[in-house]
């Protein structure tokens, strides 16, 4: 991206961190997801955000919360809400990675609780292995939230923040075994993860990065790897050739052509050229970048889903920008330069200054 985009990107991230629009105050119980994918946006532009927004340390500080033996972030303005519960794993995960942006080591070093904090991760572990995103007014799972994959990596993902590192590590607080079966029954036939045997490009990407972080990659067999790979490759869509039958295909746009999908006969979309680049680098992280086009994937988020007049990026040709995909566009960017680690979604400079890997 030339300099004159990059500003306006970094613009349109701001502007989320600054106030948003009235129409978007339901997003309320999110602001800690739109402080993450605002900051790594900004970041990941090669703007480190530690200095500018270091006045949000102690707001997210506040997002902080110890209750009873457990310990996590939740929204303030909904914490104190009776018959709710605070705590969950995504703003959880979210609020971790925001305070690594600012680089507050302080609070890493001696505010956060990490026995608390897997003690909560643990708690929302559910006996088939998986986990929800948060526990009932009983401190038990809860039985109405989804239990799937995008919540087994975020649950993973804390632990490996708090410092698990082995098996041995995480399996102080999960049980490791009955995850790695629930994430291994998710594959799919034709390759990939996700449910009911369709596999799905975010799905893919959370089951294999899960596995990464626990260290379980080799359960995958060689044909699986091999399916995986195939299917993943195939997200990437091309109008070279194509028939007339595609273009009368509700399901065909030639303008997506160089972007990626997350499901098959699906339209391209934005964030899948990260989620489906990401699984490439896990399966194949000396050679992903020769198994598909990489100069037709850059065009396609330039060119077709990228706004040249107020920055950010959408989720195809035909909406407007919003942060999900802006953040995710540009850390696709990002992962073809080799400048964000996927499998944590956190930029190379914020893993070597807090030494994670």
């Amino acid at each position: 991206m030339d300099d004159k985009s990059v500003g306006k990107h970094i613009k349109f991230c701001k502007r989320h961190l600054y106030l948003l629009p009235s129409h978007h105050q339901d997003k309320d119980p999110n602001r800690l997801a739109i402080a993450f994918y605002s900051l790594t946006g900004i970041e990941l532009l090669r703007k480190p955000v530690s200095d500018e927004f270091q006045y949000s340390v102690d707001w997210l500080r506040s997002c902080y919360l110890e209750i009873a033996d457990h310990s996590g972030f939740a929204i303030s303005s909904i914490r104190n809400a009776n018959d709710l519960t605070s705590l969950n794993l995504p703003n959880t995960l979210f609020g971790l990675v925001c305070l690594l942006l600012l680089k507050d080591h302080e609070f890493f070093e001696s505010k956060l609780n990490r026995t608390t904090l897997c003690e909560f991760v643990s708690s929302c572990q559910l006996p088939n292995g998986s986990f929800t995103s948060f526990l009932d007014k009983c401190g038990c799972p809860s039985k109405i939230d989804s239990h799937d994959l995008r919540f087994c990596y975020i649950a993973v993902s804390i632990l490996y923040l708090a410092g698990c590192r082995s098996e041995s590590d995480f399996a102080q607080y999960i049980d490791v075994s009955k995850l790695v079966q629930f994430i291994m029954a998710r594959q799919c036939s034709i390759g990939g993860f996700g449910e009911w045997n369709e596999p799905h490009g975010g799905y893919t990407s959370c089951a294999l990065s899960a596995l990464s972080l626990l260290g379980k990659i080799q359960a995958l067999s060689s044909l699986d790897r091999h399916n995986t790979l195939h299917w993943l490759v195939n997200r990437q869509i091309s109008n070279l050739g194509a028939s007339i039958e595609q273009e009368s295909n509700d399901d065909f746009d030639s303008d997506d052509s160089g972007g990626f999908n997350g499901r098959e006969n699906k339209l391209a979309d934005t964030c899948y050229a990260f989620w489906c680049l990401n699984s490439l680098s896990i399966i194949e992280p000396t050679q992903w970048r020769q198994l598909v086009d990489i100069s037709m994937i850059k065009d396609y988020l330039r060119n077709q889903t990228q706004n040249t007049v107020i920055g950010g990026f959408a989720k195809n040709d035909q909406d407007d920008p919003d942060i999900y995909h802006s953040a995710l566009g540009i850390a696709a960017l990002k992962l073809i330069e080799d400048e964000i680690n996927g499998v944590l979604c956190i930029p190379n400079s914020i893993i070597d200054d807090f030494e994670l890997l």
